[in-house]
């Protein structure tokens, strides 16, 4: 077969699906357009700048000296880690220690592991008031159901 067979000049793509000629207009109207845009802003931006000199008749009186004092330095922390173990000694201090928390009614703040110490000898406390009913939900389901039987 010759390269000549290949070619087959009588053969153009189908007009009827692609406008060549509508698709080039339209590139040629968006590219005028973006040029008209663009030195109509041209336009308008140097007319601005020929105007804004008479439109600033009186300076800022807030800007026309510097402030006579600055602002103060940030308040950083000299040593983060010294504060951090020196709070960790008071929680330390706090959980691990006797204190009154009110000394008229008598209550006091007792080490943590003494309190749990003292939990288990004693047990939890009695509640007073109505116990909670199970809701419907919370119910185990009845025999049969949910066995796929």
């Amino acid at each position: 077969m010759e390269p000549k067979d290949i070619r087959n000049p009588e053969t153009r793509h189908e007009a009827r699906t692609f406008n060549t000629r509508g698709v080039l207009l339209f590139i040629m109207f968006m590219v005028v357009f973006a040029l008209f845009v663009h030195f109509t802003v041209l336009g308008l931006m140097s007319i601005y700048r020929k105007s804004t000199p008479l439109m600033r008749t009186a300076q800022n009186p807030v800007m026309t000296r510097p402030p006579s004092t600055s602002p103060p330095p940030p308040v950083l922390q000299p040593n983060p880690v010294a504060d951090l173990h020196n709070m960790r000694a008071q929680e330390d201090q706090i959980l691990d220690g006797y204190a009154w928390i009110d000394q008229g009614s008598g209550k006091v703040r007792i080490p943590i592991a003494r309190a749990m110490q003292l939990l288990v000898q004693r047990g939890l406390p009695n509640v007073s008031g109505q116990t909670p009913t199970p809701s419907a939900t919370a119910q185990a389901p009845q025999s049969g159901a949910g066995t796929g039987k």
